[in-house]
């Protein structure tokens, strides 16, 4: 994960971190919609993506940690990140696509846009 931060300083990118697990429907859809061709050069030029996969809530859990949040709430829980490694731009927000199989790709792109510079 320190590479990711390294290169978005480096590129001028947030960093977009994925926590999830293969046996969540919403985060497969979100991982499908993230690979669409129309997503991957928004996401390209915008974030360094970090996928994560947290078990069932009982793995790699130091990286949520690690921003002061708790998976009680469930997934995907996506944490866009400054390139500092530190600064959570869409604290508050980090739950808005636990839903993700209701919504639609331009919603997708529509949310994470907000946070894009």
């Amino acid at each position: 994960m320190n590479a990711a931060f390294a290169r978005a300083a480096r590129n001028h990118k947030l960093v977009f971190i994925d926590l999830g697990g293969n046996w969540c429907g919403d985060c497969v859809v979100l991982a499908n919609i993230m690979l669409l061709p129309e997503m991957k050069p928004f996401m390209a030029k915008h974030y360094e993506i970090v996928s994560i996969d947290i078990g069932r809530s009982d793995k790699n859990l130091q990286i949520p940690r690690r921003f002061g949040i708790d998976l009680s709430g469930g997934v995907p829980t996506v944490l866009i990140v400054k390139p500092d490694g530190k600064t959570l731009v869409n604290a508050g927000h980090i739950a808005a696509l636990e839903d993700a199989r209701h919504m639609t790709p331009q919603g997708v792109a529509d949310w994470l846009a907000q946070w894009t510079p």
